[in-house]
């Protein structure tokens, strides 16, 4: 297992403690040392500018975080549709970018890495768009705590297996809670949902009177949905007593990441 800790990929760290009731014992971990990994995350809208592919490589647990970019890689991204290739171009070490292409709705893509010796490849298909109705806060008490929430209500499309990703932004500042959500329930009725914060986040990553918050809503394919699935499971430790692993990637070639072609919505109010 391999460690980066930033918001698009959080890895678990597995923690060993032992209680003992009649005395203390020292216990020495003999963690061995991994091969590092390239770490690809690339993302395509159906709107101009956001096409992004971020490369890095992941360190031992005993090294710092500072996870530099990874320069001269050749990226492109591939239309199945019309077999039309495009090269995205390194903005920044690391970073590389194709701020005039945005993706069709119902078509699938194919981002392809070459670094060196070694070729990555990962496929996914754009969703067809469903919007958001309508944004709002409520009050709810959590944890002996009154906390705003945000709430979204939308129609879900009947007869479509329907994947959701939420992002939340409070006075133009990202929170880095994962909200992701299927209509396994509530497939073709009304969605609603709201977003609940971790237990414990600190009072000014949370919502205010007089803030203004905005929704970003992504329609996300089955693949990319399970990655941030098992992302959120592992973070979490929803997933039961089961052995710390990486997220399930869609990337192949044995590089850890996503390539997540999506739809994008966004919504803004100011909170009473």
């Amino acid at each position: 297992m391999y460690f980066r800790f930033t918001p698009a990929l959080r890895f678990i760290l597995p923690v060993l403690i032992l209680w003992v009731t009649s005395c203390e014992k020292v216990i020495d971990l003999n963690l061995k040392g991994v091969e590092a990994k390239y770490v690809i995350e690339g993302t395509l809208s159906n709107q101009p500018g956001d096409c992004q592919v971020l490369i890095s490589q992941t360190k031992d647990f005993d090294q710092d975080n500072d996870f530099p970019g990874i320069s001269g890689a050749t990226v492109t991204i591939l239309s199945t549709g019309d077999e039309t290739a495009t090269t995205l171009t390194e903005t920044a070490p690391g970073i590389y970018k194709a701020p005039a292409l945005k993706g069709t709705n119902g078509e699938t893509y194919t981002l392809k890495v070459i670094i060196g010796e070694n070729t990555f490849t990962s496929s996914s298909t754009m969703p067809e768009q469903v919007l958001m109705d309508t944004i709002y806060v409520t009050e709810e008490t959590l944890f002996g705590e009154t906390w705003k929430l945000a709430n979204i209500t939308f129609p879900d499309p009947a007869g479509v297996a329907n994947k959701y990703r939420f992002i939340q932004y409070i006075n133009s500042v990202r929170t880095e809670e994962l909200f992701i959500r299927d209509d396994q329930l509530v497939n073709g009725r009304e969605f609603e949902t709201k977003l609940y914060m971790t237990p414990g986040t600190d009072d000014e990553d949370l919502i205010h009177s007089g803030d203004s918050v905005k929704i970003e809503m992504r329609c996300i394919d089955d693949n990319v949905y399970h990655y941030w699935f098992t992302l959120e499971q592992g973070a979490t430790g929803d997933g039961g007593p089961v052995t710390p692993a990486n997220p399930v990637t869609n990337m192949e070639g044995g590089a850890l990441g996503y390539f997540s072609a999506y739809t994008i919505q966004s919504k803004s109010m100011l909170v009473p």
